[in-house]
């Protein structure tokens, strides 16, 4: 099961984040895909998590590179103030292990709490959180 690590804020803000987080552990990290800049500049793009005709929901992938071998892959993905990121495991391209907990530790960290909540309501939902998904 692929780690995955829940924020409370929007997927830009996560994404950003996850983005600072990664590279102050000296990590290289590269936004290889935005689904908002894909879509830019289509009329429609229906959502299927809120019905509407304009998706506004997120959808990033993050390559991680470490001291060498294949990037870890982490994708980020909200709808409203509700965000998971994720460290997808490819078995064709398996990241190192220690890298792998490297970025997991990384999204966990105590310096993950700056992310603000996009609609706050308590101080707890300003941290991450792992899901029961997490392995």
């Amino acid at each position: 099961m692929n780690p995955r690590i829940e924020f409370w804020c929007s997927g830009e803000e996560a994404a950003r984040a996850a983005v600072n987080l990664l590279s102050a552990r000296g990590l290289h990290v590269v936004r290889s895909f935005d689904l908002q800049a894909a879509r830019a500049g289509a009329s429609a793009c229906n959502c299927p998590h809120h019905g509407t005709a304009r998706c506004t929901c997120t959808y990033v992938v993050l390559l991680v590179y470490g001291d060498g071998g294949p990037p870890a892959v982490v994708t980020t993905h909200s709808c409203d103030s509700r965000t998971f990121l994720e460290i997808a495991l490819d078995p064709n391209a398996l990241p190192d292990a220690s890298l792998v907990k490297e970025v997991q530790a990384a999204l966990l960290s105590a310096e993950s709490t700056r992310v603000q909540p996009a609609s706050p309501t308590s101080s707890s939902e300003s941290q991450p959180h792992s899901s029961p998904d997490s392995t």
